[in-house]
């Protein structure tokens, strides 16, 4: 599609299609404001591993890798690949493979009983840490193996004082050096290359244990939380706690030296849900403000912030999911929010 944006979209497993569902006519919708948009459907995910085989295949990669902007993404994980091994194959190979080093988690409370100046943002590293799945299992003794290099450390880091200094809003970095002195020293050390190097952000590091106590006692103290893949994991969904859970938590990945085409992958972080999966009832807040998400990484500031507001005027209006405490199903709290957009 000569001079148009072209998006992927993968559901994946569990309430992975329900929430995508609500969020696809957002896209018809930007397509009616004058975007030119062409979808690309893949079925991903445990029903296609078991009827196939196949996971996420070279060719398939290259496609999105070199023909698409962006994807969006449901969720994986099914109870019937106990292993797991389908969901790691792609969205684990997802990251790395785009180099999608920065994991950004927004969170902003939109319920009217909630603190809403609460206001952060987490900078997870996304490719690297733990979830290298390097490691051994021996008769009594497991191995698990961290990697963390200057590159991709340097690049979360760099996107998140390139943040604060745009929002002119302080900077913390989270870290154990003071035990794991290798990998978590390598944070510190180029986190302090970076604040020397931009004198005008306020940045300044926290061992985790007493962050996340802080985080608990005063949200409000904090506003851009750099981390690697694990600690970025924990702190960013304790802050969606803030924001009503897990159905309400966004997120984008993204690779700031932009090595290819495909630089965005936007995804609710909910996970597959299959205890709740088939029923109607998952929230999909979390897929539309991930859709939004996606929309601002590919300049579309306009349709972004129309459809943040109208997430925002759903809520305020009373729509809600039963994890909100509300009655409404997934499809009726994605017409109540589209509906705010005639979409």
């Amino acid at each position: 599609m000569a001079g148009g944006i072209r998006i992927a979209l993968i559901p994946g497993d569990g309430v992975g299609g329900e929430v995508m569902a609500e969020a696809r006519p957002c896209l018809d919708w930007v397509v009616s404001r004058g975007r030119r948009l062409e979808v690309l459907d893949l079925p991903l995910g445990a029903d296609h591993c078991l009827a196939t085989g196949e996971t996420l295949s070279d060719a398939t990669f290259a496609t999105l890798r070199d023909t698409c902007d962006g994807i969006l993404f449901g969720a994986v994980g099914d109870p019937r690949i106990p292993d797991g091994h389908h969901a790691e194959a792609i969205l684990l190979r997802l990251r790395q493979g785009l180099e999608l080093a920065v994991n950004l988690r927004p969170c902003q409370p939109l319920l009217a009983d909630q603190d809403r100046t609460i206001d952060i943002e987490v900078f997870r590293e996304n490719t690297e840490g733990p979830y290298c799945l390097l490691g051994t299992t021996e008769p009594g003794r497991a191995v698990d193996l961290a990697v963390h290099t200057e590159t991709a450390v340097r690049r979360l880091l760099e996107a998140a004082f390139r943040r604060a200094a745009a929002l002119r809003r302080p900077l913390v970095l989270a870290h154990k050096a003071n035990v794991l002195k290798h990998g978590h020293g390598l944070w510190v050390r180029i986190f302090e290359d970076l604040r020397r190097a931009m004198p005008t952000v306020e940045a300044r590091t926290q061992h985790a244990d007493a962050l996340l106590c802080a985080l608990v006692q005063n949200p409000r103290a904090f506003a851009l939380i750099a981390a690697d893949n694990y600690l970025g994991d924990l702190i960013s969904d304790l802050c969606a706690a803030f924001a009503g859970g897990m159905g309400m938590a966004p997120s984008l990945s993204f690779a700031p030296h932009r090595p290819f085409r495909c630089n965005a992958l936007a995804e609710p972080v909910h996970g597959s849900a299959p205890d709740i999966a088939g029923q109607g009832v998952a929230n999909p807040v979390g897929m539309l403000l991930s859709t939004a998400l996606l929309f601002r990484q590919l300049g579309w500031e306009a349709e972004a912030a129309d459809l943040e507001g109208a997430v925002a005027g759903a809520l305020a209006a009373g729509a809600r999911t039963q994890d909100l405490g509300g009655s409404l199903s997934t499809a009726e709290m994605g017409q109540a929010i589209r509906s705010r957009l005639g979409a």
